[in-house]
C-alpha cells in the first residue's frame, strides 16, 4: 500500500481478525508455491520460499507483529526479508483477492465442520432425553396456553427434527457451496500464468473449482447463506430457552434446571435464574445482527471485490463461534435437565368434542359449540361438563397419528432418528477425516519439495 500515516494504516487495517485465517493464508501460499514449482515456473532456488512458509505455519505470533495492512503483506514482508527477491515470486500470478477468498472458505470449512459436531451432540442429548421421558406427560401449548395432551419425549423429538433439517442444510451448503477452490481467480479475471486451478484446489484439499473466477474473488454469498442457516437454527434455540425459562418457574413447574445453569439473586435466597437460556436467548440476536451485518455491507458494493467486504470476516466467524458455543451449553443443559409429569383435564376438550360428533352424528362445529357452553356453564371444570353431557372422562387418549406423542410410535421413531444420526456422525468423520488427511498431504509434499522428510 502507498504511504500513510500509522493511524490511518491501523483504521483500514484486518491483521487482528486476520488471526482466524493466518494458518489457512500459509497454506493457501505453499499450495500456490509448490503448482508453480511443479509446473516449472519457479527457478529451482525459489523453493527457498517454500521452505520459509513452512516454518511461517508457527510464527503467527511473530509474522502478525508488526504494522501491516493484512495477513497476506505481513506473510509476503516476512518472506522476503528472508529470502530477497526470491520472495517475491509469493505474488506471481496470485492476487491478494483470490488468496483471502481462498483461505477464509478453508476456515469456514474447518468451522462449519465443529459446527455440525455440536448440532450433533445437541441431537444425540434430545435423543437420550426423549428416551427417558418417554411416557412422561406435559400439556402441548398453544398461545402459551394448554392446548392438547402430549409428553416431553414428544416435545424433545420436535427439536431434534428442527436440528436436523438445519444440520442438513448446513451440510449441504458446506459440501456444494463452500468447498470450490477461488485460488487462481486472481484479483477479479485470472492471470497470464498458466495455473490449473484444479491442481490448486487439489493441494488444498478442496472438493472443486469455484468456476466464475469474478464470483470466487467478489463475492461473499457463501457466507450470507451460511448466516442465514445460522440465523434460523438460532431461533429454533431462542424458542427453546423460552419454552424452558417459562417451564422452569414454580409457575409451572415442568422442569427442573440443573444447579450449575441457574443463578441466584443478590438479594432474594430463593431464585433459581436461568441464566445461561438467557445468554443463549440474547445470543440469537447477536447471531442475527451478524447475519445483518454482512447484508448491509455486501448490499451497495459495485462487482468485484472491494475492501469493504474484508470487514464481513468477523461478524461471520464470530456468528458460528457464538452458535456452537451456544450448541453446547444447551446440550449440557438437556441432557442434565430433570423433567416432571404434568397433566392437565382441560387439554382433553378436543377429543370430548370429537367423541360428542361420534355419540349423537353431528357436525365437528356444532359438538364444538355445545361443548364450549357446557364448559362455560360449569365454571371451565371439563370433568363436570362432562358428566353434564352424559359422557365419562377418560383418564387419557391415546391418539395414534403420526408423528404424535403416542409413547409406542415414538419409541420406534427415536430409534430410527439414532440410527439417521450415527449415519449423519458417520459422514461427518468421514469428511473431516479427508479434509485432515489433504492438509498433511500438503505439508508432506512441502517439506519433500524443500529436502525436508516428511512428518
Amino acid at each position: 500500500m502507498g504511504d500513510q500515516s500509522d493511524w490511518l494504516t491501523e483504521f483500514i487495517s484486518s491483521i487482528d481478525s486476520d488471526r482466524r485465517i493466518f494458518r489457512a493464508t500459509v497454506l493457501t501460499a505453499l499450495a500456490h508455491q509448490i503448482h508453480l514449482f511443479e509446473s516449472g515456473l519457479l527457478p529451482k532456488e525459489a523453493a527457498l520460499t517454500i521452505s520459509l512458509l513452512l516454518e511461517a505455519l508457527d510464527k503467527e505470533d511473530e509474522i502478525l507483529s508488526r504494522d501491516f495492512e493484512d495477513v497476506h503483506e505481513a506473510l509476503e514482508s516476512w518472506v522476503i526479508e528472508r529470502a530477497g527477491n526470491l520472495g517475491g515470486w509469493l505474488a506471481y500470478g496470485k492476487s491478494r483477492n483470490d488468496q483471502v477468498a481462498t483461505a477464509l472458505r478453508y476456515v469456514t470449512i474447518r468451522e462449519l465442520i465443529s459446527l455440525l459436531w455440536e448440532i450433533n451432540r445437541l441431537r444425540d442429548s434430545l435423543i437420550d432425553a426423549a428416551l427417558m421421558n418417554l411416557e412422561k406427560r406435559i400439556p402441548a401449548f398453544t398461545h402459551l396456553q394448554p392446548a392438547q395432551p402430549s409428553t416431553v419425549s414428544h416435545y424433545l423429538l420436535s427439536i431434534e427434527y428442527e436440528l436436523f433439517h438445519h444440520y442438513r442444510s448446513i451440510w449441504h451448503v458446506m459440501r456444494e457451496i463452500v468447498d470450490l477452490c477461488p485460488l487462481g481467480s486472481g484479483p477479479a479475471a485470472g492471470s497470464s500464468v498458466p495455473m490449473d486451478r484444479g491442481r490448486l484446489a487439489d493441494l488444498l484439499g478442496f472438493s472443486g473449482v469455484e468456476s466464475n473466477t469474478l464470483l470466487a474473488t467478489g463475492s461473499r454469498s457463501f457466507e450470507t447463506i451460511v448466516l442465514g442457516i445460522l440465523s434460523s437454527l438460532m431461533v429454533v434455540l431462542s424458542r427453546v430457552c423460552e419454552d424452558l425459562i417459562i417451564w422452569s418457574t414454580p409457575n409451572f413447574g415442568l422442569v427442573e434446571l440443573p444447579d450449575d445453569h441457574v443463578s441466584t439473586s443478590s438479594i432474594m435466597p430463593q431464585k433459581r435464574n436461568p441464566v445461561t437460556l438467557e445468554v443463549i436467548r440474547a445470543k440469537a440476536g447477536e447471531v442475527m445482527g451478524c447475519h445483518f451485518t454482512v447484508l448491509s455491507v455486501m448490499k451497495g458494493l459495485p462487482s468485484g471485490y472491494n475492501l469493504d467486504i474484508q470487514e464481513t470476516n468477523e461478524p461471520f466467524l464470530r456468528a458460528i463461534d457464538t452458535t456452537k458455543g451456544s450448541l453446547k451449553v444447551l446440550s449440557d443443559l438437556i441432557r442434565r435437565s430433570r423433567f416432571r409429569e404434568s397433566e392437565s383435564e382441560i387439554t382433553l376438550a378436543q377429543f370430548i368434542a370429537e367423541e360428542l360428533v361420534r355419540r349423537r352424528g353431528i357436525s365437528y362445529r356444532e359438538a364444538h359449540s355445545i361443548l364450549a357452553s357446557t364448559l362455560r356453564e360449569s365454571g371451565w371444570d371439563l370433568r363436570k361438563a362432562v358428566h353434564s353431557l352424559g359422557l365419562e372422562l377418560p383418564s387419557s387418549y391415546e391418539v395414534k397419528v403420526r408423528g404424535g406423542p403416542n409413547p409406542e410410535s415414538l419409541k420406534g421413531e427415536l430409534e430410527a432418528r439414532r440410527r439417521l444420526l450415527r449415519d449423519d456422525i458417520s459422514r461427518l468423520v468421514e469428511y473431516e477425516a479427508e479434509k485432515m488427511e489433504s492438509e498433511k498431504r500438503l505439508i508432506d509434499l512441502a517439506r519433500k519439495l524443500a529436502g525436508r522428510s516428511p512428518q
